[in-house]
């Protein structure tokens, strides 16, 4: 269960409740991931900023918590010159 207050962002979106549902799983990171993005090519309004924060806040919390479903956004430049050489680290 996250630390964050959630009270008025799951009052406002109820849906939104999903979070603690599944609160620790790779499926709740993917969530809030989603829910943070504009999946609508600029179509979605966007949140109020309190529960923007509170979103964000979450979203690093989690991360934070159960660093092993951080999702990388590739290989560092490190990584790549080790593979590259044959040692890695």
């Amino acid at each position: 269960m996250s630390k964050t207050d959630t009270t008025r962002l799951f009052a406002a979106y109820p849906h939104l409740a999903k979070i603690e549902q599944t609160w620790g799983t790779r499926e709740c990171r993917q969530f809030i991931s989603r829910v943070l993005n504009d999946s609508r090519d600029g179509g979605r309004q966007g949140f109020p900023p309190e529960h923007a924060r509170t979103l964000m806040a979450l979203f690093m919390e989690h991360d934070r918590e159960f660093p092993a479903f951080e999702e990388r956004l590739g290989t560092t430049w490190w990584e790549q010159e080790g593979a590259r050489r044959g040692t890695r680290d």
